[in-house]
């Protein structure tokens, strides 16, 4: 697998793989349809791009292994990155994965670690000193990769349905 910076042609793939994931993300909490959920998540979608050229947010694209020469990389998922993100109590900096999510057939093949390593990396070059996160404390396979990866919980987001 290889990662490139991703780029405006990348957004029809972005944009339909951003969709797919969202089952695994919802937390149970929140009693909502699918149906609208999907619907929210395409409006937001809609504007992601404009968003993360505004905020120089950066865009890393995984693909697969190319078979042949004459074969063009296929790719496989994605990871969007806002390097100038402030920690919310300190004001620290630090770069903040705003999304990312890899083709159902290949997840648990290394395409995850491989974009999280891209991000690592930015930050590093760009001596952003934190990478941080969010994810959904349901979705076990996530938090499995972040923890095998070196993130490590640093705070509880909690909600009560008050309906």
């Amino acid at each position: 697998m290889r990662v490139r910076q991703g780029n405006v042609r990348d957004w029809p793939f972005i944009y339909a793989l951003g969709k797919i994931g969202i089952p695994e993300s919802i937390s149970p909490w929140r009693r909502q349809s699918m149906e609208v959920t999907l619907k929210y998540r395409e409006e937001y979608l809609r504007g992601f791009w404009t968003w993360i050229e505004q905020s120089e947010s950066k865009v890393f694209i995984v693909e697969e292994p190319e078979q042949d020469e004459d074969t063009s990389a296929r790719a496989i998922g994605y990871l969007v990155l806002h390097g100038s993100s402030r920690e919310e109590l300190t004001g620290i900096t630090q770069g903040w994965i705003m999304d990312i999510v890899v083709l159902p057939e290949w997840r648990g093949k290394g395409a995850g670690q491989v974009l999280l390593k891209a991000a690592e990396d930015y930050c590093r070059e760009h001596e952003i000193p934190y990478l941080g996160l969010a994810v959904s404390s349901h979705n076990v396979k996530a938090l499995r990769l972040y923890e095998n990866f070196g993130f490590a919980e640093e705070r509880k987001l909690l909600v009560k349905n008050v309906e």
